[in-house]
């Protein structure tokens, strides 16, 4: 019984070593494709002024814009017929504001930034669109990771608990003789 258990916790190991493995394999490659930019600007803004950048888009999810040494400007995304897009995030990091908003369909947008700051602000700005398929796929490759880190802890908890009760077992034994 406890030869079996022995097997069955290093296959485990093996496994969960494995899958974790190889989807951190992959991870980079999802990761490298998702940050393609589509517009890398560096532009100034006046006091209360205004800068509309037009984006063509094939098969959208999201758009992320980055913006770089800039306060937190007013960023709207308008749709062909008008509509303006509500942002889904929006996030300082390091400096950069971090905003992103779902598209619903391909097609033309139009990206406009409003300085309402009493100061003119050189901003660099950085737009990406991520696509549905490419989030799907980090999501299950992050699923896949996760999934062999909790076969390969169950292995090694296995490992242990024979371990310990093979030394329990020892111990009580010297005892009684």
């Amino acid at each position: 019984m406890l030869v079996n258990l022995i097997r069955i916790s290093i296959a485990l190991i093996i496994i969960g070593a494995s899958m974790t493995l190889i989807a951190n394999i992959f991870m980079p490659r999802v990761y490298n494709v998702m940050v393609s930019t589509l517009d890398n600007v560096t532009i100034n803004l006046d006091v209360y002024s205004k800068y509309l950048i037009p984006i063509h888009l094939s098969s959208p999810a999201y758009i992320v814009v980055v913006l770089n040494n800039s306060y937190p400007l007013s960023i709207y995304v308008f749709d062909e017929l008008g509509h303006s897009l509500a942002p889904l995030s929006y996030k300082q990091e390091h400096g950069m504001y971090l905003l992103a908003f779902p598209l619903l369909n391909h097609g033309n947008y139009s990206l406009v930034l409003f300085n309402d700051y009493p100061v003119p602000i050189n901003v660099s700005l950085s737009i990406t669109a991520l696509s549905q398929y490419l989030i799907n796929n980090a999501l299950i490759i992050n699923l896949i990771m996760d999934l062999g880190a909790v076969v390969l802890l169950f292995g090694i908890a296995l490992m242990l608990m024979k371990v310990l009760y093979a030394t329990r077992f020892r111990v009580i034994s010297d005892t009684k003789a």
